[in-house]
């Protein structure tokens, strides 16, 4: 599936008229750390909730410094792709952009929600995206780190880029808490693109449904 298909009209964006107040407010009503700022149908930047919050409120994200090639995602790349771009700026929202035109924002949340509806990720536990090297791919070595951390795998998906030699992978593991099994295959090579920890069953199976549909199963 490809990030144009998660494009959302739940949450607005903000324009630069805006009072910092009102952007911390939207954030607030909808558990988000990051909101677009958007003019004439072009990203400006972003209104990140860490930042405006040392602020007054009464200024207008007019004042804010605006970077000069604000972070977005074309409207037909991947949803693998997008989750790994909202994970390296740990954002929670994306502008969805192509040749400086605006189209939208993609959620997080409303990935995590989107990607399948597999009894593998409808049961309890954890997922973890994670790429290596094709030639460095062995799933006996990485069910042998994930076990010495008293995991098992209850699912695994691969994709294989055409672009390079690596490979990502989508591992549906049997506990809630995979911090330790993260910082074991980060050290023995694995870059950590995406990973979920079972808060609650609710919670999980909200966000679960994310790095599955992906797959289109």
């Amino acid at each position: 599936m490809i990030v144009k298909d998660f494009i959302s009209n739940d949450i607005p964006y903000l324009k630069k008229s805006d009072t910092i107040e009102y952007a911390l407010l939207v954030m607030e009503d909808y558990g988000v750390r990051n909101l677009p700022i958007v003019e004439n149908k072009k990203l400006s930047g972003y209104a990140l909730r860490s930042l405006l919050e040392s602020l007054d409120s009464n200024l207008t994200l007019e004042t804010l410094k605006y970077g000069s090639e604000p972070v977005s995602i074309d409207p037909n790349h991947s949803v693998i792709s997008c989750l790994k771009s909202l994970f390296d700026n740990q954002f929670d929202i994306l502008a969805v952009s192509s040749k400086d035109e605006f189209f939208g924002i993609v959620w997080s949340q409303d990935i995590l929600n989107g990607l399948g509806n597999s009894i593998t990720a409808q049961s309890d536990g954890s997922a973890l995206l994670i790429r290596c090297s094709v030639f460095n791919y062995s799933i006996t070595e990485i069910g042998r780190l994930i076990e010495a951390e008293d995991g098992k795998i209850l699912g695994l998906w691969t994709w294989q880029h055409e672009e390079n030699q690596d490979i990502d992978i989508l591992l549906k593991l049997n506990i809630r808490h995979i911090d330790n099994i993260s910082q074991i295959l980060h050290s023995n090579g694995y870059t950590i693109l995406n990973k979920i920890n079972q808060q609650s069953d609710d919670l999980f199976e909200e966000r679960y449904k994310s790095l599955i549909n992906y797959l289109d199963i």
